[in-house]
């Protein structure tokens, strides 16, 4: 596990003059010690958001010689320019109970019956909040497509995970993904239900011209009425 130096900051340094600095402020917190004001480099900590599982890993933190073990907890963003301008850690043990979000990894889609079949992955959740020791957190959960058919639903009880680690959710075996029917074939159908077909058009159109027509022969058979000269 590798090791990352932190800067001890100091009250008097605002964090606005961290980050043009190129460091991100942020506060390491535990309940077996007082809270610790640190900073990151800006670059490292971009580094460590892009590797998969973030939220799920220990981090060792070198704070003035110190070694403590962290979980990162919360990445604050800038709701404009969208760079990492603060960041809470938990500082824990091996025994640490904590609970975290682990991402869901869909594994064998290119050989699901349900899909091969035309079915499409509906995701309900892409990741599950657990509760365990923070030794024994899940990089990701894994859920095995491999047999799965149309309208199958793919539940918590279906992803395998150690001893000790629970969910949040406990009052259910929730569902964390489907395999639904094709939908394309429906949308067509009602595309062509909408659309009127040539001879609809053509009868609507001659409808449409027979009372005009009807009226032009009238005009033609009515006589113009004579004038007092060409009577006489």
């Amino acid at each position: 596990m590798n090791t990352y130096k932190a800067l001890n900051r100091e009250d008097k340094i605002s964090n606005k003059s961290l980050l043009k600095k190129g460091l991100v402020p942020g506060i390491v917190y535990g309940k077996k010690s007082e809270p610790k004001k640190i900073a990151l480099e800006d670059k490292l900590l971009k580094k460590l958001l892009d590797e998969v599982g973030f939220y799920t890993k220990i981090l060792n933190i070198d704070i003035e010689g110190k070694l403590f073990k962290v979980l990162p907890k919360e990445i604050q963003y800038h709701p404009v320019k969208d760079n990492v301008i603060h960041f809470d850690m938990l500082n824990v043990s091996e025994d640490t109970k904590v609970t975290v979000d682990v991402p869901v990894e869909f594994i064998n889609q290119n050989i699901c019956p349900g899909l091969k079949k035309g079915g499409v992955l509906n995701i309900v959740r892409r990741s599950v909040e657990l509760i365990c020791n923070a030794n024994k957190i899940p990089e990701k959960l894994i859920a095995d497509l491999e047999k799965s058919e149309i309208g199958d639903a793919i539940k918590i009880s279906n992803i395998s995970v150690e001893e000790g680690i629970k969910t949040t959710i406990s009052d259910r075996d929730f569902v964390i993904a489907t395999v639904a029917p094709p939908t394309v074939e429906v949308e067509e159908v009602k595309k062509e239900e909408a659309t009127p077909s040539e001879d609809e058009t053509k009868t609507e159109d001659k409808k449409d011209a027979t009372p005009s027509d009807d009226k032009s022969k009238d005009q033609k058979q009515d006589p113009q009425p004579q004038s007092k000269e060409e009577k006489k």
